[in-house]
């Protein structure tokens, strides 16, 4: 699955990968207000930036997203929720399902879709400048022997969810989730070939909006993106 490093600063693509993007959480930190990915950044939902980024970067691209609204059928790509007997058994024992449900859904859904495609790249639905290359990087980063999981480090932060995962992984995590009860995602990715890319350059690509305060931060760096972006077609 190796390929070169990107020269432009356009998307790059990559083949056999399935792109999931995580817009399952809660986001309660970020108080009253619409579901966090939905929330209005430079006029458009935050999640509406991820799929806009990762999407020319993967062959195919899914949204897993709980909650019914509307706004989320507008992105134009498919949008599913976590499997449903995963969804029952969180209630039943009171815990939060956590991303790795998501991830799961997002293995089934590639595997139904896209057979012949043996990996998914997931990310969050509040990283709203996610890497143009980051598919290209990371499939960069595959080596032989190549990792189950490979994930995104920047500094002293491993991105847990911004990670390439082999699909043949489904089935053991849909045990992992329903007969152990696993949800940490590091806690199931350890069991497997574990590699990680230290990002170069730092964390802003990586930005994690989660408070009132980083979306504030993020908004700015938005508007500054557009007035760049406007300058630069005069």
């Amino acid at each position: 699955m190796a390929v070169k490093a990107a020269k432009n600063s356009g998307p790059v693509r990559s083949g056999a990968v399935v792109g999931v993007v995580l817009a399952g959480g809660e986001g309660k930190r970020m108080g009253p207000g619409p579901l966090k990915p939905l929330r209005p950044l430079a006029g458009r939902p935050m999640v509406a930036h991820v799929v806009e980024r990762l999407r020319p970067q993967v062959m195919d691209l899914v949204v897993i997203a709980n909650q019914p609204a509307a706004a989320f059928r507008a992105l134009k790509a498919a949008v599913i929720a976590d499997p449903p007997d995963i969804q029952r058994a969180a209630r039943a024992d009171g815990r939060k399902l956590g991303p790795l449900a998501g991830i799961l859904a997002g293995m089934e859904w590639a595997a139904a879709h896209h057979p012949h495609a043996g990996w998914i790249l997931t990310a969050p639905a509040d990283v709203p400048f996610l890497p143009l290359d980051l598919t290209v990087r990371l499939c960069g980063h595959m080596h032989v022997p190549e990792p189950d999981v490979l994930m995104v480090r920047h500094g002293r932060r491993r991105e847990h969810t911004i990670a390439v995962w082999s699909v043949k992984l489904a089935a053991d995590l849909r045990r992992a989730l329903l007969d152990e009860g696993v949800r940490r995602v590091e806690e199931f990715a350890r069991r497997y070939a574990f590699a990680e890319l230290v990002w170069p350059g730092g964390a802003a690509p990586f930005l994690n909006v989660n408070t009132p305060a980083e979306f504030a931060k993020a908004t700015r760096l938005a508007a500054s993106s557009l007035r760049d972006r406007r300058l630069s077609k005069r």
